[in-house]
């Protein structure tokens, strides 16, 4: 081959404008193309080897925008494709001792493909039997669920239940039905339906979820049906929650592997189905589902303005805990920023850290650190200023009698407490919600541990720092543990849903998390409950 690319070179080359090259020339033409070579070979079909040393035979596959499925992610080292349905099939072939070959294509255009023989694999296909004639499925790797998704509001206005009398509706209405180029559902009916010429004007396809969902939005069409955690994505991703919404039908279905008739035989196939079995088996299959759906679905799950609020006044209340003990003891401006900064980022932002996050969540956006200025800025004035009117004695000796009691008053303790508590029950869920993003194994261990380090770890730094001799987070109070049980009951939770993974049970979960999270702090300051402690005469006997 370098015979020949030289041999080219030097036809094209040897006389530029009427002269020979100099000979100085032919050198760094010669040095670009040793260079270039290996690239030159790199595009052609080169045999993938394993770890092991075997050539392994690749299949053509493909991908195309659905998220979380398949969907290219932004890192530090640059784009990557990745994905649920892109790593499974990945795991899967290199058990099978095959390698898949990604190329950007649409649905549609990937299915025909398959169909003519110029793609061998694709993922997420569910049986159909049309599809039937021109390929071979593989035993189902996972499962879906379609649902039909409307303007806001619209929900109400159909009554349907089942399949049938949704079909029935569609062409008594003339309903507009968006759907995915090459879109098969779960349900024989509706296939037919999407067929049938009479029903071709009503039919409108879009390449992805994006396209249909902007159709939805203007007006071009009455509905999409669409898997519901894409779909699900699709719309949290556009910021469109507020119009549109989920018809009650439910259709679930198994997902398959599709394989061309033309080019995949059926030996392949078998391995194929072997590796399927044999990651389900050991829990691999589960780990990369959980891996890659639950941080979605969580993060959907908090991305809403009651989350966001009590998120709020979480922070302002651990930033307050740090302003009342400044005023204590008598700390500078600058000291009284660093003590409400650390219980209120400070755990986040060390949790970020020891998971190695790309960006920490303190750095993403300024509300944070501008609570936490906003707050002891009004508390260093409301301080001061109570300071000089006492001292100036503006006020009557009853008014300021009356003032004093306030302030030392159970209200005003028990709306700190609470407040507090509601800030240890929302960074209880953020610290798993980073633990499930990150990909921690085991869950069971790093979401607890994580959910502790946000709402407690903070708290922790900023007694280290007093150098109090006391930190009352580990010694007596019972505080730490809160996020320690609730976290471990949410990781839990969040495993035994796998890989079902209904975002409806995600929100319960989250909700019963933080109502018991912040019901077990509350209860343990009105019960004064403490840690469990060492013996106070084995302390005793040590100091002698």
């Amino acid at each position: 081959m370098a015979e020949k690319c030289f041999a080219k070179m030097r036809n094209s080359f040897s006389v530029i404008g009427g002269t020979r090259m100099p000979l100085v020339l032919w050198l760094v033409v010669l040095m670009c193309l040793g260079f270039s070579l290996p690239i030159f070979a790199a595009s052609e079909d080169v045999p993938v080897i394993d770890e092991q040393g075997r050539h392994l035979p690749v299949l053509r596959g493909g991908w195309f925008l659905w998220d979380p499925y398949q969907f290219v992610e932004m890192r530090s080292s640059g784009k990557v494709l990745t994905g649920l349905d892109v790593e499974l099939t990945r795991a899967i072939a290199r058990v099978a001792g095959l390698e898949i070959k990604h190329s950007y294509r649409t649905w549609g255009r990937h299915i025909a493909e398959i169909r003519s023989g110029d793609a061998d694999i694709v993922s997420g296909a569910t049986w159909s039997a049309e599809r039937a004639e021109f390929g071979h499925f593989s035993r189902p790797y996972r499962q879906e669920t379609d649902v039909l998704y409307l303007p806001r509001g619209e929900a109400a206005r159909y009554k349907f239940g089942e399949v049938p009398e949704m079909l029935r509706t569609f062409r008594e209405t003339g309903f507009r039905l968006g759907i995915i180029s090459g879109f098969t559902a779960g349900d024989p009916a509706i296939n037919a339906y999407i067929a049938d010429p009479a029903n071709a004007e009503c039919i409108v396809v879009a390449d992805n979820h994006y396209e249909n969902f902007r159709d939805l939005i203007v007006g071009r069409t009455d509905g999409i049906l669409a898997d519901r955690l894409g779909a699900a994505t699709c719309v949290w991703r556009g910021g469109w929650r507020e119009l549109v919404e989920e018809h009650p039908l439910r259709i679930t279905t198994d997902v398959h592997f599709l394989f061309s008739k033309k080019t995949v035989p059926t030996e392949t196939v078998r391995r194929f189905d072997e590796a399927i079995a044999a990651l389900e088996a050991n829990g691999v299959t589960r780990r990369v589902i959980h891996a890659y759906l639950s941080p979605i679905v969580l993060a959907q799950t908090i991305d809403r303005s009651w989350f966001k609020i009590l998120d709020i006044i979480g922070t302002i209340a651990f930033a307050l805990s740090g302003v009342l003990i400044a005023a204590r003891e008598r700390y500078s401006l600058f000291g009284a920023l660093l003590l409400a900064s650390l219980p209120a980022v400070g755990g986040g932002a060390v949790r970020d850290l020891l998971v190695n996050r790309e960006t920490l969540t303190v750095l993403a956006s300024p509300i944070y650190v501008g609570l936490v200025i906003a707050t002891v800025m009004a508390g260093f004035l409301v301080i001061h200023a109570m300071h000089l009117v006492r001292r100036r004695g503006w006020l009557s000796d009853r008014i300021e009698a009356r003032i004093a009691a306030l302030t030392q008053h159970r209200l005003v303790g028990g709306l700190y407490e609470v407040s507090d508590a509601v800030g240890i029950a929302v960074f209880t869920v953020s610290g798993v919600v980073v633990a499930v993003s990150s990909k921690t194994t085991p869950i069971w261990l790093w979401g607890p541990l994580l959910a502790t380090i946000t709402a407690a770890g903070g708290g922790i730094l900023r007694d280290v720092l007093r150098q109090s001799g006391s930190i009352a987070n580990l010694m007596g109070e019972f505080y730490a543990e809160v996020p320690v049980i609730w976290g471990l009951l949410l990781s839990l939770c969040l495993l035994w849903q796998t890989p079902r993974l209904d975002p409806n049970e995600f929100i319960l979960s989250v909700v019963v998390t933080m109502v018991g999270a912040f019901a077990t702090r509350m209860a343990a300051v009105l019960l004064r409950l403490r840690s469990p402690q060492f013996p106070a005469a084995m302390v005793r006997n040590s100091e002698k």
